[in-house]
């Protein structure tokens, strides 16, 4: 199956306005019950301007930063900027007023401040002056501060401020559910370079139930963001203040992993300013693997016999190979201090993770600049009669994500916000697998049964849509085939439970090439460069390949 060129898309002059109109629409239907009022005036003031001004708003609003010179603002669609400007004062959703001092400085033009300077004390201006060096001898006027307007005035300089970026954050919050995608968003889809599943979006599947969770929604989106630029700039923090923001526990579970987030990183802060106690209080209060292994990394610090405790639950809790060799590590460093030899008896045999070395092969290649280390391995394949294919994560993601397409997008209470969605709100939380577990009983038997219909279906009816298991321009139609036509029922079984064990950690890792023979049968090569070593979770998938097909590690070497 080709995939079809997307025809050239001309969008309309307003599309932004559009788009702004249906995120609006979609949110309120779903939430406007529990708006906080503030938002709630500031929702209705915007829907009684006139196009024009709400076109203008949503300009500003899609702009950087709250404040704009009202005579550098043109939009062709708008018009006269000043008359579309004017409602939106009124409803003071905008406000006119002088900006600081710093961002008025980063506005104005070299010409600007000398006319300004020569207003004020009139200095001996010099034509090589720099704008730095005018705008130090503006700060050291004391006559800026009540002059400084007065001259905007006789200028005709007009800042305009927005008064409204809440609406907007509200908005985004409950539109897109993360910090990363914005009203850009809407352009991808509009130009047809990304087209998403369809899934019900209803207020009884919303995030937030109540005005009380939605306001804790936004408290913790402002301490991530105020996080953020802390961690950042490198800002001094203070633990005691951070605390005194941090809401209480979250019936919510994604408020709840939220909270639990900013509890994680208080705690590292607490450990890097050798505040142990702080920090394993924090520690304790989360359930997270991550959490629990810093939990056990302090306490091995403070009470060997509270850590052993400790690391025994931790690897319990281990999902794979990694949390595995983790626990199994705190566990022998501190099996020394207590004098426990027989790991066995209070690690379950899971944790044991025996070492493994994969089979290894080498090659010498010429080098070639224009093409990596993998397509030239892939072509030395291809010569000893190989299909071969560079496909690393895309082809086990791939199937994993046609063999469960339809249960990723089930309909599910609060894990799609938007219908701009790769995957729902908890794919990679430990909850996924625990509320579809009937959906996935159900299609696990019906793959043990032979069946791989579902895969076809998906791989046709699908074709194209955003999945963020489905890579389509790597996994292609004859690739599919391929695999469809040469792995077992059994290999797949085991491939989907590991991958249902962890989704976030065993989606990477995966051998670079795939090969078959002329008999059709699959194996697996992990390509290292000249310098490159195997990572621990290459190992491990090699590992657990090796069960199935031959998987290999390929040292390149390059011909002199």
């Amino acid at each position: 199956m080709m995939a079809t060129a997307v025809a050239a898309v001309t969008l309309p002059a307003d599309y932004y306005w559009q788009n702004f109109e249906l995120m609006l629409t979609s949110v309120a239907e779903r939430y406007l019950d529990i708006f906080p009022a503030e938002q709630q005036r500031a929702l209705q003031c915007y829907q009684s301007l006139p196009d024009k001004s709400k076109m203008l708003l949503v300009r500003l609003l899609s702009r950087k930063g709250e404040w704009f010179r009202l005579d550098k603002l043109h939009y062709r669609e708008i018009g006269d900027i000043a008359d579309a400007a004017q409602p939106l004062l009124c409803t003071e959703l905008l406000q006119q007023t002088l900006p600081p001092l710093e961002i008025w400085f980063g506005a104005v033009t070299l010409a600007e401040l000398k006319t300004l300077l020569h207003d004020i004390n009139d200095p001996q201006l010099s034509p090589w002056r720099s704008k730095q060096q005018l705008w130090q001898l503006l700060q050291a006027a004391p006559q800026l501060p009540t002059q400084l307007p007065q001259w905007q005035q006789q200028q005709g300089l007009v800042w305009l401020q927005l008064n409204c970026q809440p609406l907007l954050e509200l908005l985004l919050l409950l539109y897109f559910g993360n910090r990363y995608q914005d009203l850009s968003q809407f352009v991808l889809s509009d130009l047809g370079l990304q087209r998403f599943e369809c899934y019900a979006l209803t207020r009884e599947g919303r995030a937030y139930q109540s005005s009380d969770e939605l306001q804790t929604a936004l408290s913790l989106a402002a301490l991530a963001a105020n996080w953020e630029q802390t961690t950042h700039q490198k800002m001094p923090i203070v633990l005691a203040d951070w605390l005194a923001q941090l809401p209480a526990p979250q019936d919510n579970p994604l408020l709840e992993r939220r909270r639990q987030k900013l509890l994680l990183q208080l705690g590292r802060a607490a450990e890097r300013q050798q505040q142990l106690a702080l920090a394993i209080s924090l520690y304790q209060q989360s359930p997270a693997w991550s959490a629990n292994e810093r939990l056990c990394r302090c306490l091995e610090k403070v009470d060997s016999q509270q850590a052993l405790a400790a690391v025994i639950a931790l690897g319990k809790q281990a999902q794979n190979e990694a949390q595995q060799q983790t626990a199994t590590r705190i566990f022998t460093r501190l099996s020394k201090q207590r004098r426990v030899t027989d790991s066995s008896q209070v690690l379950p045999p899971f944790q044991q993770v025996v070492p493994y070395k994969p089979i290894e092969i080498s090659l010498a290649l010429l080098p070639n600049a224009e093409r990596r280390v993998e397509l030239l391995t892939q072509d030395y394949f291809l010569e000893q009669g190989f299909d071969a294919w560079f496909s690393e994560n895309s082809v086990l993601c791939g199937l994993f994500g046609l063999a469960f397409w339809d249960i990723i997008f089930a309909p599910i209470v609060g894990v799609f916000d938007n219908p701009y969605q790769r995957a729902p709100r908890d794919m990679y939380h430990a909850d996924f697998v625990a509320r579809r577990q009937t959906l996935i009983t159900q299609r696990m038997a019906q793959l043990a049964s032979g069946d791989k219909r579902i895969l076809q279906q998906h791989f046709v009816s699908k074709q194209g849509l955003v999945n963020d298991w489905v890579n389509w321009q790597v996994f292609t139609e004859p690739l599919f085939k391929r695999c469809i036509s040469n792995f077992s029922t059994e290999f797949l079984l085991a491939l989907f439970q590991r991958i249902l064990r962890d989704p976030a950690h065993y989606r990477s890792g995966h051998p670079d090439l795939l090969l078959f023979a002329a008999d059709g049968a699959p194996q697996f090569v992990e390509v290292k460069g000249p310098g490159d070593k195997l990572a621990d979770h290459q190992i491990h998938w090699l590992r657990f390949l090796a069960d199935f097909y031959p998987a290999k590690v390929c040292y390149v070497d390059w011909k002199n």
